[in-house]
């Protein structure tokens, strides 16, 4: 068994960053057809104009990846000050490389 002492937290950070883009850039695709479905949708109550739900559909498709990509990149950098504080006193994760 090898134990993972520590974690270098700006390499975990580029890595979550990477990993959320991608799952931002999914979401932004789903919310994109979603908010461009809502033109179509009929009569609301308020009344929108039609044009903002394809404004918002081509928005969120380049507007989530950014906000997810900083939101992972804060919160794996987080996670690897935790690890490596936590790591000292108590050990670290045990994997067994094959």
């Amino acid at each position: 068994m090898r134990m993972v002492k520590r974690f270098e937290p700006i390499s975990v950070m580029r890595i979550a960053a990477i990993c959320y883009a991608v799952l931002g850039a999914l979401e932004g695709v789903i919310f994109s057809i979603f908010f461009a479905t809502i033109p179509f949708a009929g009569k609301t109550a308020g009344e929108i104009p039609r044009f903002l739900g394809p404004l918002f559909g081509v928005l969120s498709i380049f507007v989530f990846p950014f906000l997810f990509a900083a939101m992972g990149a804060i919160t794996g950098g987080l996670g690897a000050v935790i690890y490596n504080v936590s790591a000292k006193y108590v050990g670290g994760v045990e994997i067994e490389v094959g």
